[in-house]
Order: structure tokens, then sequence, then C-alpha cells
């Protein structure tokens, strides 16, 4: 029913762009500003540069398809092919996945991870405990506006808890997350709408473009991701600029955490030292339960003072830029010449 009701709205946003239908492309750079991980990864110093570093890419909508290219790599996803061809520049090869093979990847990722989910629940039984898990989805329109390279972008702010209670203890174990988005109107954006929304009806409703590897790595978070990108898509505009945090405490304790850090610095949250040496008794994941009840107080810290109310672990800021109905060149959309196939990550477990 679902895919259905995808499909109209697919096919009435074709109806309505049929006539002024246009090429788009834009910038897009995503960088980790903050958190705990950033904090380790400068102890690295030169050889955690790169991940350190700005990924800028290039995002193209040509007809049905859509290129996403950077330095090293390039990504074309072809609706009407039903293929995505990744391209490693370095390595002068590229792979093609089927959509096929991307579903049934899909589908035993989900089987696998219900099997784990059985087999947690039967050990659970066997102890006397169980686990309730739930996921909780909040939008906030703040009413906040403020000028992104020349346009006028609201604040949404969107929270993502998942949390998981032993019920015989009442310990808790989660990891939530605040994306905090700048939404602002940009002609010719509604293309890749569209185009989502044509991948979405072919693959699940709740797929999006570069959600591939996460599909069928982590499906218990694509729900919660397609949850966020409903109430995203209520706002009328595009997330010209949106920080991702994730960590411990609730979504307002880590949006209260991310602001004070950006008020100590030069505008990107970044996470003390003493923040990072609090992170292994702060951070529990999903099935390691750490937290105690929540009528508890959080345990006074070495020093004597009250531990954080909330521990940022990442702090990632997305950007895009270089907006342009103008005609995108064939050229970006067809693999080099000399460049040799190889097979897919997806194709290889096919074959396993």
């Amino acid at each position: 029913m679902r895919t259905v009701r995808t499909l109209s709205i697919v096919a009435a946003l074709a109806a309505t762009c049929a006539v002024i239908r246009a090429d788009f492309s834009y910038q897009e750079s995503a960088q980790m500003t903050g958190g705990t991980m950033l904090t380790v990864l400068k102890f690295g110093g030169p050889f955690t540069k790169g991940a350190r570093a700005a990924q800028i890419s290039t995002v193209a909508i040509k007809g049905n398809r859509m290129l996403r290219s950077s330095k090293d790599s390039t990504s074309i996803i072809d609706l009407d092919k039903e293929t995505i061809t990744d391209i490693d520049v370095s390595k002068k090869t590229y792979t093609v996945t089927t959509f096929a093979q991307i579903k049934a990847a899909m589908e035993k990722a989900m089987a696998d991870y219900k099997k784990q989910q059985e087999k947690a629940q039967e050990k659970a039984k066997e102890k006397s405990a169980t686990a309730d898990v739930k996921l909780k989805v909040t939008a906030n329109s703040t009413g906040q506006t403020k000028e992104i390279r020349g346009l006028t972008a609201k604040e949404l702010v969107i929270g993502l808890e998942l949390q998981a209670t032993d019920t015989k203890s009442g310990q808790t174990g989660s990891m939530n997350t605040v994306n905090d988005a700048w939404m602002a109107s940009v002609p010719g954006y509604d293309q890749v709408k569209i185009f989502e929304l044509k991948m979405a009806a072919k693959l699940s409703d709740t797929f999006r473009p570069g959600m591939e590897q996460m599909a069928t790595t982590q499906p218990q978070m694509v729900q919660g991701m397609a949850e966020a990108a409903k109430e995203m898509a209520k706002v009328d505009g595009v997330p010209v600029e949106y920080i991702v945090v994730m960590g411990s405490g609730s979504v307002e304790d880590l949006q209260a955490a991310r602001k004070k850090e950006e008020s100590k610095g030069d505008g990107k949250g970044k996470s003390s030292g003493a923040v990072a040496g609090a992170i292994a008794g702060r951070i529990t994941g999903i099935g390691g339960f750490g937290r105690k009840k929540a009528d508890e107080k959080p345990a006074p810290a070495e020093d004597g003072k009250q531990a954080p109310a909330a521990v940022i672990l990442m702090e990632m800021t997305t950007e895009m830029s270089e907006f342009s109905t103008a005609a995108v060149d064939e050229a970006k959309f067809q693999i080099p010449a000399g460049f040799k196939e190889g097979q897919s990550d997806f194709t290889k477990r096919a074959k396993q």
C-alpha cells in the first residue's frame, strides 16, 4: 500500500514538472567538526589528516540518472537500467550493482538482524530479563533564521532517540542523534526530490541514495533515518546546512552541549579533553546496558564535579552550495576509457 502511494506521488510530481524538467547539480561538503571521535583522530596527527579533512562531492541529476563524484571516486545511479556503478579513480576500476542484488542483500541483512534479535530475546528470557526497545522521532521548527550564502534559511531540529531498557534492572543503553538543519528554498532542487522518490519506489519506501551500505550493515537504523526524512520532507526547502550530532544524553541535552561547545570555539562544535576522557563511561550502545534508572542522578566525576548530562560522540557538518540548473555534461556519466570491471561487494555476497 505504501509503495502504491509513493508511486502516485512520483507520478503527480513528474506530471507537474514534465514541462520544466531540467538538469540540476550542486556541491556538497561534509566534515567531522566535533565530538570525542574527532579528539581521538587529532592524536593521530598527519596520519589522520585525511579523515579529518572536508569530503567534497559534486552531485548531479540528468534525467533518470544521479551522479555523486569526488576526487577519488564516482557513483552513478541509473533508474532506467536499475543499476549503481561505482568507479574507483585511483585503481582505475569500476563495479556495477543491480537493484535486485541490493534488494536481496537488504532482505538478508534484515533477516539476519531479526534472528539476532530473537536469539537475544531467548537469552534474556533465560535470565528472566527482557529488553524494551523504543524509537522516538521529534521535529521542532524553532523559528530561527540566518543567511547562508545569500539564502534565507530557517532552522529545523530533528531528534532521533533509540533506547533499550532492561525491564528487570531498569538500566538503559542508547544512541541518540540530533539533526540541526537549516532549510532554504533552492530553484531546481525538486529534481533531486523526484529522483529520490522514484528510487524509493523501486527499492523500498525507506531507501534513499547513499544508504546502500547502511541498509545491509545497520538495517535497524534505516527506519529511524526514514522517519527523520519524513519530518524534513514536511518543511519547504533544502537543508543547505545541517549539523548531525550523535552521542549519549537526551536530544535536548545533546543540543545544549553542542551550543555550549560552539560558544567556546570558532563556531564549530568541539569536544574538550575532559569530555573525551569521559567517553568510556558515558557512551553505551543498544544492547549494552550501562545507564541506571532515569530517577538516579549521574555519578560525580573523579574531580568531584558532576558528570556531563550529554557526551557528544561525533559531530558532522554538511554544507550545500554551487546550485545550478545548467546542462550537466553527458561525459560525466560515462565510465572512463581503460577502466576494468570488478565485482561489487553485493555481487560477492550473492555468490557466497
